[in-house]
C-alpha cells in the first residue's frame, strides 16, 4: 500500500483510502486525514522529475527503434529515470501556505 508522511503532524496518508486532493495552478496537492492539512509537491521539483520522465520516455523510444547507437537509447533512459527517481525521494512535500 503507497503511503506518503505528512509534512506537518508526519502521520502516514495511505494513497488508497479516501483522501481529500485538489488541484491548484496545475499542482496536484493532498489533505492528511489526521491534521487537514494541505501539502504539495515543490514547483522546481516537479518540473525536474517531468524532465528525468520525458528523458526516460525518449530514451526509450530511441532503444527501440534504435536511434543513435546501440547504448546511446538506453543510456539516456537509464539517466531519466535516476533523474526522476531521485527527485521524487529527495525533495520532501511542502505544507501548503495559499500563497
Amino acid at each position: 500500500m503507497k503511503t506518503l508522511q505528512c509534512s506537518a503532524c508526519k502521520h502516514q496518508v495511505s494513497l488508497k483510502q479516501d483522501v481529500a486532493t485538489k488541484k491548484v495552478n496545475g499542482i496536484f496537492m493532498l489533505q492528511c486525514a489526521n491534521c487537514q492539512q494541505w501539502s504539495h509537491e515543490h514547483r522546481n521539483a516537479a518540473v525536474v522529475k517531468n524532465l528525468g520522465l520525458m528523458l526516460m520516455i525518449t530514451g526509450s523510444v530511441m532503444g527501440y527503434c534504435q536511434l543513435g547507437g546501440f547504448i546511446t537509447g538506453p543510456l539516456i533512459a537509464v539517466i531519466g529515470g535516476l533523474i526522476a527517481v531521485a527527485t521524487l525521494f529527495a525533495v520532501p512535500r511542502a505544507v501548503y501556505t495559499g500563497t
